[in-house]
């Protein structure tokens, strides 16, 4: 049997999965495979068009026309690409125009600057988009611990993205 003291240590733990399912998108699976799917999905849920655009939005020093080769390679058209790739653009970046427009899929984020347009009362827009109702999945694009786009990172998103059948 467990003390106070483990139970609460446990139930910090279970809270850290759920929110990383949660961001990751894969909080439905989650809650199917505990037995909670009656929490797996919301009436309210907004979703959004399955061929939309994929948002890619961060400082990079990888070249758009390389990211939508990979995306190319991966047999995801060119078209379907929203490329804001410095740092500048990023800050200055229409977020709200993202948010219940189903027609946006994915926004997968490098670095970006904290404070931007989109944050609103958030510490960022990624976190304001994740935070909220209405925007399209959010994916940090992350490289030894850092947010950084790279190459190999934009093709794992890619690929796991097509895996679920989410794109």
């Amino acid at each position: 049997m467990l003390d106070i003291e483990e139970i609460d240590e446990l139930l910090d733990k279970i809270k850290d999965i759920v929110l990383e399912a949660n961001r990751r998108g894969d909080l439905e699976q989650l809650l199917e495979k505990i037995g909670l799917q009656e929490y797996a999905q919301s009436p309210n849920q907004y979703d959004s068009y399955k061929n939309g655009k994929i948002v890619v939005i961060g400082d990079s020093e990888i070249k758009p026309n390389v990211l939508l080769a990979v995306a190319k390679e991966m047999g995801i058209n060119k078209d379907r690409f929203e490329l804001c790739l410095d740092y500048e653009s990023a800050q200055k970046y229409q977020y709200k125009k993202l948010q219940y427009c189903p027609s946006y899929r994915v926004v997968m984020f490098g670095p970006v600057p904290h404070s931007s347009k989109g944050k609103l009362d958030s510490s960022s827009a990624i976190t304001e988009m994740e935070s909220n109702d209405g925007y399209p999945r959010v994916i940090r694009l992350n490289s030894n611990n850092s947010m950084k786009i790279t190459k190999t990172n934009f093709k794992e998103a890619i690929s796991q993205l097509i895996a679920e059948n989410y794109i």
